[in-house]
């Protein structure tokens, strides 16, 4: 996991200005274990930087995906998420909360050994298990009840 000193030399490194907003936004990003969506860390961020925008920070997301120091986590029924470890790990979704947690373990095979037998070069991982957390297993109601109800409906279409 990257900190935010990483992330600014890396960014002006690759000819990026570290404004006032950007800097706020990667102190966020250094802080958190979460994966957030663009609007979460738009919604935490405005509140040390309230003249920030949201194209400011998709724009700063994007540049830190490229750069490969996020992970894009792109979903088709909920909103994308960005992971501060790019290295390969398995993310635990909760169907319940739709949180995201990070399980430190090696891969069945892992990329080098990919690349040693076939010479496939892996370029990016992800693994996902989906269930519940132990917070929603142990609450009254299950399934993915945290969720808008058009959102529900998508999830559970996709799910059966």
């Amino acid at each position: 996991m990257r900190k935010m000193e990483e992330m600014e030399q890396a960014l002006r490194a690759a000819g990026c200005r570290i404004t006032r907003q950007r800097s706020a936004v990667l102190s966020y990003l250094a802080s958190m274990d979460a994966h957030p969506s663009a609007r979460q860390v738009y919604a935490e961020v405005k509140r040390s930087a309230p003249d920030i925008s949201l194209a400011t920070v998709y724009n700063t997301l994007g540049k830190l995906v490229r750069m490969r120091i996020l992970n894009l986590m792109d979903f088709e029924s909920l909103d994308n998420r960005y992971d501060r470890d790019p290295g390969p790990h398995i993310n635990l979704i909760c169907t319940g909360c739709g949180g995201i947690q990070d399980l430190e373990r090696g891969f069945p095979i892992p990329p080098e050994e990919v690349k040693a037998r076939t010479g496939f070069d892996v370029r990016n991982v992800r693994m996902e298990y989906y269930g519940m957390c132990a917070e929603c297993e142990s609450g009254p109601r299950r399934g993915a009840t945290n969720l808008p109800k058009e959102r529900r409906k998508r999830w559970r279409r996709k799910r059966t």
